[in-house]
């Protein structure tokens, strides 16, 4: 750990107005890149924290308790951030992803949220959902997020009622949803 305050003590030292644009863009990127890196590591070793019950020792009920008391957190963040590394253990194409900066802790908040849903088909669609992180914005992955929680709730209730549907029954439903189409569109499609 002295290394990498020895580091950020060399960053800190740089006159920043005389180093060129190039320089300062490749910097930024680089710097990016580790930040993520180490809020994986962060996130890793609270939640060793809490699983050994470290935050007890100190007389906290909880581990967001420890980090809004130590850290000075906020509630909201604290919860979060104990709830992404607790989820994190659970879905490993999703940390590895991270951790090989192909996925951004942007695109993790989401997955995490869209694991929130349903773990079990979170764990059966990962490869698909991590791929979808890796190609669209932070934006467009809320959208398919927002799908993916509405076909997991459609299968739900159809369950609830009968045999369970097939994914493409899933993905029809879902279309068509999407589309504001009723059952209609899909119905004429399928013939």
């Amino acid at each position: 750990m002295s290394e990498l305050r020895s580091t950020v003590d060399a960053l800190r030292s740089e006159t920043l107005a005389e180093l060129p644009d190039a320089r300062i863009e490749d910097d930024f990127a680089e710097l990016h890149r580790a930040v993520e890196q180490l809020e994986v590591e962060r996130l890793r070793r609270l939640a060793e924290i809490e699983r050994r019950g470290l935050h007890e020792r100190d007389g906290f009920l909880s581990a967001a308790a420890w980090l809004v008391s130590r850290f000075k957190v906020a509630w909201g963040v604290a919860r979060e951030h104990v709830r992404i590394a607790r989820a994190l253990d659970h879905m490993p194409q999703t940390r590895r992803a991270l951790e090989e900066g192909e996925i951004s802790m942007s695109a993790i908040r989401v997955l995490v949220a869209v694991r929130d849903a349903s773990a079990d088909a979170f764990e059966r669609c990962e490869p698909q959902l991590v791929e979808a992180a890796r190609i669209y914005s932070v934006s467009d992955l809320q959208r398919v997020a927002a799908f993916w929680r509405e076909g997991v709730e459609t299968r739900r209730r159809v369950r609830r009622r009968g045999p369970a549907p097939s994914s493409a029954t899933v993905a029809r439903v879902g279309l068509a949803a999407r589309d504001g189409a009723g059952g209609r569109r899909s119905r004429s499609r399928d013939g």
